[in-house]
């Protein structure tokens, strides 16, 4: 997967953002189901928005894409979490 111009991940980390905010009076610290109650609607939804746009193929080629990538999203989540302990 090749990586957008620097444009558009600004555009991209602003969405994470706004979806971070949405999501942060449902996260609780104390009750993980929460949680995955807020992954599991995320997930529909963006399962939702593919399939108005993509076949079924074209949606495992993009899950397969997102499997791959988890080792690299872990490492960047694991480092970002050192720096804010580090502070």
């Amino acid at each position: 997967m090749k990586k957008p111009p620097p444009e558009k991940l600004d555009e991209m980390e602003a969405f994470q953002q706004d979806i971070s905010h949405l999501t942060e009076k449902y996260r609780r610290s104390d009750d993980p189901s929460m949680l995955f109650m807020c992954c599991g609607v995320m997930l529909k939804t963006c399962m939702e928005m593919y399939l108005s746009v993509l076949n079924d193929e074209a949606i495992e080629r993009v899950l397969q894409g997102v499997v791959r990538s988890l080792p690299t999203l872990r490492d960047n989540i694991e480092n970002e979490l050192k720096k804010i302990t580090m502070h």
